[in-house]
């Protein structure tokens, strides 16, 4: 990533970490690795080499928040896809499987291959010590992502030495999470604090506490229920918190920011880079190319491949300002107009939380500049409250509801010190229109707020705000111009403000009446906060609700979506037991002799 080091990777590296196979990963050129670490700048690019598959479009580039995190709030809106891992139905030689496999053991042995030679190194003991805790977390981070999506898979904490090496059985899974959580452990207290930089792409202490409590979370719930791993999970959050982190005070800034390659480390502690170089793309990125709204050249391209569910989008309260950024209350216009969606438009609207508009300049079709986000303080809150709740015995502990409160209350808008036009409400429909006419807002203090009307029977029904502006102290006057016939009369409507000063985003007292209420409270808010994130699938596995979660939103859309819709239930009527682990690769197979298929495969 651009801000990790500006340092181009040598021949011998890419040499080193290029692979026939999967697991046998050699260098094959004449500089060995013992020869090659000599100083600082050598640590620096091996080290750059263990970073960048995260920049992959087998990884964070595309495959594990778009193809491999398939659940109940999205669906592919390819209507020509039939068969592909994001369906569900695929077979062991998928490429996209294949190559996500190919990159995590790639990283894998490139951090292998730095730790068993960073020590021959002639450079500062300090930033040989960071260094190393780096590569000894990303090491760990890529198992946890191969252990999280594939299982039992083989364990190796030494570089590849021969072509030879090619049969390693499957590791269980339990012996595979502990390695994870001592190397994460032992890399915490090796790494600089997140303080030491101004971007978040970098693995600082932050990092290292917070994705700590994602592992010991997991570890805490399926497959391998290990209960006290709850009191890991509150640990490592609180250590996070400790470090001063804090929630932006706009939702939609948070994305805005990772859209315009701004950095804001107290709210996004891990982010992946996605710039240019020269002029051309830096990494393999496509977030906001290959989902996002659908746009042309004007906004900056977007398949919008990736639409929400009426399910994911009725979860969201109408008060709740995430729901129209985080799922598109509008389409873009050839010229690059926003067109609103009416309500019957749910399946329609796209996954928007990375919108093109922000990106700067140059950009391009296939790829975009748009960083990703691995952690964020709100996710470290969620796990806090979710962990806390779980050691209780009847009802949810107060910091737990607190944390929760804190996330919800940034969702509502209460934290901006200004109004939002969050909706209109029609006072009089008029009479005569004979076509749309324009909404105008005026007044109130602020700006920015864009509505649609819609005409039926001669009369406006409703207004659909696409834009809720910013700055207002008020409510702004709201008049209609346009579209009425001679003898027509005007509508007239009054903004609804999202209302800073009303305590009504907090949760309910019957939220928090019990253990098992606030349970599903817990589960809900991280549906409504992180959607989108990669993280759905992960959380539905743990919770063990995947599969009856798939069949029930494949039942809800085949029944209840209009025609043109119902494929979207492909991928839950697809779904069997045996997809909480996805097929370990035909390829990998066929090469090594020592492991066994998936359950199922």
């Amino acid at each position: 990533m651009k801000r990790i080091f500006n340092t181009i990777l040598i021949a011998f590296l890419v040499v080193s970490t290029s692979c026939n196979k999967f697991l046998d990963v050699v260098p094959t050129d004449s500089l060995s690795p013992k020869n090659f670490f000599k100083n600082e700048a050598d640590v620096n690019a091996a080290l750059s080499g263990v970073y960048d598959v995260l920049g992959k479009s087998a990884t964070y580039g595309r495959n594990l928040y778009f193809e491999m995190d398939v659940a109940d709030d999205s669906f592919v809106a390819l209507s020509t896809w039939t068969q592909d891992i994001a369906l569900y139905n695929y077979n062991p030689s998928d490429t996209k499987l294949t190559d996500t496999w190919t990159a995590l053991y790639n990283g894998i042995n490139r951090a292998n291959m730095l730790l068993e030679n960073i020590g021959n190194a002639n450079m500062d003991a300090n930033k040989k010590k960071a260094a190393e805790g780096e590569a000894l977390f990303l090491r760990a981070y890529y198992y946890f992502l191969l252990v999280s999506n594939w299982g039992n898979v083989p364990l190796r904490l030494t570089a590849t030495a021969s072509t030879s090496e090619v049969n390693f059985p499957n590791t269980p899974y339990k012996t595979t999470y502990e390695q994870i959580v001592r190397d994460m452990e032992k890399a915490a207290e090796m790494v600089y604090p997140i303080a030491n930089y101004s971007y978040g792409s970098r693995v600082t202490k932050s990092v290292v506490w917070g994705i700590l409590a994602r592992v010991n979370l997991k570890m805490a719930g399926a497959p391998l229920r290990d209960v006290s791993r709850y009191a890991e999970v509150k640990k490592w959050a609180e250590m996070v918190k400790t470090a001063g982190h804090s929630l932006n005070p706009d939702y939609r800034q948070v994305f805005i920011n990772m859209s315009s390659n701004k950095y804001d480390t107290k709210e996004v502690i891990w982010e992946v880079e996605f710039g240019l170089r020269n002029g051309t793309q830096d990494e393999e990125g496509s977030l906001g190319s290959i989902n996002g709204i659908g746009a042309n050249a004007t906004i900056g391209y977007s398949y919008g491949a990736k639409h929400t569910t009426e399910k994911y989008y009725k979860l969201f309260d109408s008060k709740d300002l995430r729901r129209d950024w985080t799922i598109s209350p509008f389409s873009y216009g050839t010229t690059g107009a926003k067109n609103a969606y009416t309500p019957a438009q749910i399946y329609n609207r796209y996954d928007a939380k990375w919108r093109r508009e922000f990106e700067p300049l140059p950009r391009f079709n296939g790829t975009t500049q748009i960083n990703f986000p691995i952690l964020r303080y709100s996710d470290v809150l969620l796990m806090l409250a979710e962990a806390e709740n779980e050691m209780s015995t009847l009802v949810p502990p107060q910091t737990a509801i607190d944390a929760v409160n804190e996330v919800r209350r940034r969702a509502y808008g209460k934290n901006l010190g200004q109004e939002l036009v969050r909706d209109v409400k029609i006072v009089d429909g008029g009479s005569g229109y004979v076509s749309v006419p324009t909404v105008t807002f005026t007044g109130g203090g602020g700006s920015g707020a864009i509505g649609t009307a819609v005409v039926a029977g001669g009369k406006v029904t409703a207004v659909y705000m696409s834009e809720m502006g910013s700055g207002y102290t008020s409510a702004p006057s709201v008049s209609f111009s346009g579209g009425l016939s001679a003898t027509g009369v005007a509508a007239t409507a009054t903004a609804v403000m999202t209302d800073k000063n009303t305590n009504d985003a907090d949760l309910t007292a019957a939220d928090i009446a019990t253990k098992e209420d606030f349970r599903r409270a817990v589960r809900k808010e991280r549906g409504l906060e992180l959607g989108y994130e990669g993280l759905r699938r992960f959380d539905l596995i743990r919770w063990g609700e995947f599969y009856l979660t798939m069949k029930s939103i494949a039942n809800e859309i085949a029944t209840t979506a209009l025609p043109a819709w119902t494929y979207a239930a492909r991928s839950g009527q697809n779904v069997t037991e045996k997809d909480t682990l996805f097929a370990i690769p035909a390829a990998e197979l066929n090469s090594n002799r020592d492991i066994i298929p998936n359950r199922g495969w």
